[in-house]
C-alpha cells in the first residue's frame, strides 16, 4: 500500500462485517466546477409549413423573392438561396456602378415567398415574372429621359412594388379555379402595392426569427379541401339598441330627479371705487 492510502486506511472505521466490498476504500468525489454555459440562440417558431421532401416540392411549387436593401432591386429565384451565376443574368445594366461583380448576402434580403399547389403554374409565373420586368426595366416613360443618369437609375432599380403587382396580375390570369396560392410576407402592408388579389390567393405572415439574410424553405402548400354544399354559418349577434341622434336623443335621456334641494344664493360682492385713468409721478 502507497503511503497516503495507508494514513486515510488510520482513520477509516472497520465495518461490522467484513466482506470484500467493503475492504474497497471509497474516496469522496471531486466537485466540479461551475462553468457558464454557451451562447445559444433561440429556437426558431415552428410554423406549419407542410411536406419538406424533395418529392413533395417540384421545381416550381415555390418561387422566392429577393431584393436589394439600398437600391431595392428584386430577383426571383426557385431555390432557397440565391445562386450567383443564375442571379447575375437578371441584373440589366442602368449606368455606371449599375452591376456588382458578384452578389453579396449582407445585401440581400427575402421580402416573399409564394407557394403554388401546381409547380407548372408556378414555373409558369416564374417566366412571366422575368418578363414583366425586363419590360418595367427597358420601356419607361419619357419624363425619365429629362433627368439625370443616375437619378434614372435609381427610379428603374426600384421594382418591389412592380414585382407584387406583377404577381397579382398572374395570379388572376394564371391561375385556374381549383389551384389556390399562399403568398407569405416579411411585412403585411407590401401587398398594398396591388390594387386587387384574386380569391385563390391566401395570405400569411412570416414569424420565424433570423432569415432576414436567408429565405426559408418552404413545405408543400396543400389548400384546404371545403366539403360540397357546405356554407358558413353566421353567429347571430346581440340587439343592440339604435339610439337617435339630435334632439330626440336628448329627450330619451331622463335627468335625475332632486327633492326638497335649498337653493344657495351667491354671495354680494361690494364693488370697488374706480380710479380715474391718470396719475402723478411723485
Amino acid at each position: 500500500m502507497r503511503a497516503p492510502t495507508a494514513l486515510w486506511a488510520r482513520f477509516v472505521p472497520l465495518p461490522k462485517v467484513i466482506t470484500a466490498e467493503s475492504l474497497v476504500l471509497t474516496f469522496p468525489e471531486k466537485r466540479k466546477r461551475k462553468t457558464k454555459e454557451p451562447f445559444r440562440r433561440e429556437k426558431p417558431v415552428q410554423d406549419d409549413v407542410g411536406d419538406m421532401s424533395r418529392e413533395a416540392n417540384p421545381l416550381g411549387s415555390h418561387i422566392y423573392f429577393y431584393t436589394h436593401i439600398t437600391s431595392k432591386r428584386v430577383i426571383y429565384s426557385l431555390y432557397q438561396n440565391l445562386y450567383n451565376n443564375k442571379a447575375m443574368k437578371q441584373i440589366t445594366f442602368m449606368g455606371k456602378k449599375s452591376v456588382p461583380e458578384a452578389l453579396r448576402k449582407d445585401h440581400w434580403t427575402p421580402f416573399l415567398t409564394v407557394s403554388f399547389t401546381n409547380p407548372s403554374t408556378g414555373l409558369k409565373a416564374y417566366q412571366h415574372l422575368r418578363e414583366l420586368r425586363k419590360l418595367h426595366e427597358t420601356q419607361w416613360d419619357i419624363e425619365l429621359k429629362s433627368k439625370k443618369m443616375k437619378e434614372r437609375s435609381k427610379i428603374l432599380q426600384d421594382q418591389r412594388g412592380n414585382s407584387i403587382a406583377d404577381l397579382a396580375a398572374i395570379c388572376k390570369r394564371d391561375v385556374k379555379e381549383n389551384e389556390k396560392v399562399r403568398v407569405r410576407w416579411m411585412n403585411i402592408y407590401d401587398a398594398e402595392y396591388a390594387k386587387e388579389w384574386p380569391e385563390c390567393v391566401v395570405h400569411d405572415v412570416e414569424t420565424q426569427k433570423g432569415i432576414r439574410f436567408h429565405a426559408r424553405r418552404m413545405g408543400r402548400f396543400v389548400a384546404e379541401a371545403k366539403e360540397a354544399g357546405e356554407t358558413p354559418q353566421i353567429t347571430a349577434k346581440e340587439e343592440v339598441p339604435q339610439v337617435e341622434e339630435g334632439v330626440k336623443a336628448e329627450a330619451q335621456i331622463e335627468a335625475p330627479k332632486v327633492e326638497n334641494m335649498p337653493e344657495v344664493k351667491p354671495e354680494v360682492v361690494p364693488e370697488e371705487p374706480k380710479k380715474s385713468g391718470f396719475a402723478f409721478w411723485r
